[in-house]
């Protein structure tokens, strides 16, 4: 009798794990430490961003990539060249001003000195123009972005904590503000909606200021889209445009993968 009860519970233990829904990872999140030194900004002003060689960055699990545009142009006879969009950085040089140190992130993890998200060394350093998207590169692919985690740039943190050449000093007493605008897009084209995150915020007394850590941003709002566009606002802002330097970081993009 002891015999047929353990091998009835047994039995039991069997059939009921076996019943038992298996969880199905379905978000895939980039972290860009996968990396390779090429996708790098090989300097603290990103010397390869500025000479062609740079080929953008698609992850390869998810498709999802970071919207990049070399341009180069003729003035007076003098070649000039530029970018925008993303690319992936490891830099976090936190003192230096300036864009010299465009390519900086202005955040330093206490343990492992990286300025990463959790510690992590490597992250995207996003200059907000035209080509500054996350999009996925099959034509007509769409997925639910669900967030990311964003910071500021060393060039834009101290730009607003000093002020510069060009931009104020942030302050509670004129109420400043930087804002980030994540707005998605469809196949189509067609707008699913829009996120904003304050990367610094002088509103009211009790407002956080200047952005100096990661935070998360919850993006499922937007639905599946096959793009994001980033913007970006100021309280500096002025006949041409804003005063503010438009850069932030980016890490941990968690993708539903269904």
């Amino acid at each position: 009798m002891k015999k047929n009860l353990l091998i009835f519970c047994f039995c039991t233990a069997v059939m009921l794990n076996a019943c038992t829904p298996c969880e199905t990872v379905t978000t895939h999140v980039i972290t860009f430490e996968e990396a390779p030194e090429s996708l790098l900004a090989n300097s603290p002003y990103g010397d390869n961003l500025y000479d062609g060689s740079y080929p953008g960055y698609v992850n390869n699990v998810t498709g999802l990539g970071l919207g990049y545009l070399f341009s180069s142009f003729d003035y007076g006879g003098y070649l000039f060249t530029t970018w925008n969009g993303g690319a992936v950085s490891r830099w976090n040089d936190t003192a230096t001003e300036g864009y010299t140190n465009q390519c900086s992130v202005y955040y330093e993890n206490p343990y492992t000195g990286q300025g990463g998200y959790n510690g992590t060394a490597t992250f995207a350093i996003i200059y907000v123009s035209e080509n500054s998207t996350l999009y996925f590169k099959e034509p007509g692919e769409e997925k639910v972005i669900e967030s990311i985690y964003v910071n500021n740039s060393t060039y834009t943190a101290l730009s607003m904590i000093k002020g510069d050449a060009f931009a104020k000093v942030f302050k509670y007493e004129d109420s400043d503000w930087l804002k980030l605008i994540c707005t998605g897009l469809d196949a189509t084209g067609n707008e699913t909606g829009q996120v904003t995150f304050y990367l610094a915020d002088f509103r009211t007394p009790q407002s956080r200021g200047v952005v100096t850590s990661w935070s998360k941003v919850d993006l499922s709002s937007l639905g599946k889209v096959h793009s994001i566009a980033f913007t970006m606002e100021s309280s500096d802002t002025g006949a041409w445009g804003m005063n503010t330097p438009s850069y932030f970081c980016l890490d941990n993009i968690a993708v539903n993968m269904e």
